[in-house]
């Protein structure tokens, strides 16, 4: 497949099944130059399964949202032209620095690991097959290579099934951070320990 057109896949998938998140009422042209930025950049990863010529899932994850930005900030044209009609929103604005607070570390607690699985989705025709739990063991492994001992997932309160999801691959839930105003996330660390044992 295709660079281009798995993270315009990706970027689809993303805005179509993490749509109670902010980043998806950006538009598949920003989030999938967002991808395409995690593909790219140093210090970051994007894991995909494709199945019959498609994505049947994904999962990213970082250490930092700075280099991922410098990424985007290559494709300047592009860029501006996916954030335009944002930009002419000021509470869409707003939220946008939120964001970038939050991946400045501003609004985190202290001690917390500095990488993160930024996020994770499967088809719905691909759902119940594991497919989520592959991707997040493949995730664990490239952390694990890259000398990472732990990482942070940023969970918004509702997402009940998310919640039951992470637990379930052994993460514990350790804090509570508002990256919106006045909407709570629970924030759960993944330990990877090398000698840690899994049911596969």
């Amino acid at each position: 497949m295709e660079r281009r057109d798995l993270y315009q896949q990706v970027a689809r998938l993303h805005v179509d099944n993490i749509n109670q998140g902010f980043l998806a009422t950006l538009g598949i042209g920003f989030v999938s130059l967002m991808y395409q930025a995690i593909d790219e950049a140093h210090d970051s990863v994007l894991l995909v399964e494709e199945r019959d010529g498609g994505v049947a899932g994904f999962v990213s994850g970082g250490c930092g949202m700075g280099a991922i930005y410098k990424q985007m900030l290559r494709s300047p044209f592009r860029l501006g032209l996916a954030l335009m009609p944002s930009l002419l929103r000021p509470r869409r604005v707003l939220r946008i620095f939120e964001i970038l607070r939050y991946s400045r570390g501003h609004t985190l607690p202290e001690g917390l690991p500095t990488a993160e699985l930024l996020s994770i989705a499967v088809a719905p025709s691909c759902r119940g097959q594991q497919v989520a739990d592959r991707l997040y063991r493949r995730l664990e492994d490239h952390f694990q290579n890259a000398g990472v001992t732990s990482f942070r997932i940023i969970v918004g309160g509702t997402l009940g099934s998310a919640h039951r999801f992470y637990q379930r691959m052994g993460a514990v839930s350790t804090a509570t951070v508002e990256v919106h105003e006045a909407e709570l996330s629970v924030v759960y660390v993944q330990q990877l320990l090398q000698a840690k044992s899994r049911n596969r």
